[in-house]
């Protein structure tokens, strides 16, 4: 069955807004399995460092919210095989000083401005894979599968439903989503 092709990022102005942070989805390749998902925010010090904002881990042992500061996104063992630019922020609900580390990745899981917060009122996704070893119940139950890019689209309605991501950014990524 042939997919429709994926409807076009939002459409962004450079340069942004005055203060205004520009925050992108990186998306790392995960064949075979769903490519992973996580928001970005570029410093305005260095365009190629910032926040990476994520649910950390997989559907057979669970998900971590994590936060990585000072976060170069060409510096990664692996780079992302996308870096699309979702949307300008306004910055008051960023921190530009929680981007700035000691030059060093530190990883975070509190929560240090608006978006942060908000994102993070989002649930992780739990374990959801089942092994072949799991007791059996008898009775059928149905697992919904959760996984990082399920918890990015969640955290986009939030964003949206907080004022602080518009609703096109969230339709874009609900129809990208594998």
């Amino acid at each position: 069955m042939n997919r429709p092709p994926p409807p076009p990022p939002p459409s962004i102005t450079a340069p942004g807004p005055d203060g205004a942070f520009l925050v992108h989805i990186l998306i790392y390749n995960g064949a075979p399995f769903h490519d992973h998902w996580a928001y970005w925010t570029q410093s305005r010090q260095n365009s190629d460092s910032g926040v990476l904002v994520h649910a950390a881990g997989n559907v057979r042992v669970g998900f971590e919210f994590e936060i990585k500061r000072g976060y170069g996104w060409n510096d990664g063992e692996t780079p992302p095989t996308k870096r699309v630019p979702l949307q300008w922020v306004n910055g008051e609900y960023i921190s530009d000083s929680a981007m700035v580390t000691s030059g060093d990745e530190e990883v975070d899981r509190i929560p240090a401005c608006p978006f942060e917060e908000a994102v993070h009122k989002v649930e992780v996704p739990v374990k959801s894979l089942r092994s072949v070893n799991s007791e059996a119940t008898g009775v059928p139950t149905r697992i919904v599968q959760r996984d990082c890019q399920t918890w990015i689209v969640e955290a986009a309605n939030q964003l949206v439903e907080e004022g602080i991501f518009n609703s096109e950014v969230a339709s874009y990524l609900r129809a990208i989503q594998q």
